[in-house]
């Protein structure tokens, strides 16, 4: 019987499956664009993945995340955290905190790429900054 990846490892075969497997990814950002993303990657192999994000849920938010009516005031990353494990049995680290000066290069430095979908310019700056200064593709 074909595994859960059956058909990524079709399409692109072990050796890569492989290494999505073992590519640590920090995805900023849990909303619009990052929970879709976050369901994407976890789909297609990836393991190793941190979501930060310090947002609930909010009713307006069902209809471009993927989010549903039932996860409206919960932690976006707590939240998006059980649905991952449930959709590909994935463990995700769920950084449920703002991303500030303060923390922004010890919460990005231990990534192999840094996602950046954050929807405000201050926290996109910061990610930049912290990719420059951990040499971290952004």
């Amino acid at each position: 019987m074909p595994g859960l990846f059956h058909h990524e490892e079709l399409l692109r075969g072990q050796p890569a499956l492989k290494r999505l497997g073992e590519v640590s990814l920090t995805l900023c950002g849990a909303g619009a664009i990052g929970s879709q993303l976050a369901d994407n990657l976890v789909r297609q192999g990836v393991k190793r993945l941190r979501v930060i994000d310090h947002d609930r849920i909010l009713e307006h938010n069902v209809g471009t995340q993927l989010y549903g009516v039932s996860d409206v005031g919960g932690k976006k990353v707590d939240v998006l955290k059980n649905r991952l494990f449930k959709t590909a049995n994935v463990e995700i680290d769920a950084i449920a905190k703002e991303l500030s000066q303060g923390n922004a290069n010890k919460l990005l430095r231990d990534a192999d790429i840094i996602i950046d979908t954050f929807d405000n310019s201050a926290s996109r700056h910061l990610v930049q900054q912290a990719s420059r200064v951990n040499q971290t593709p952004c």
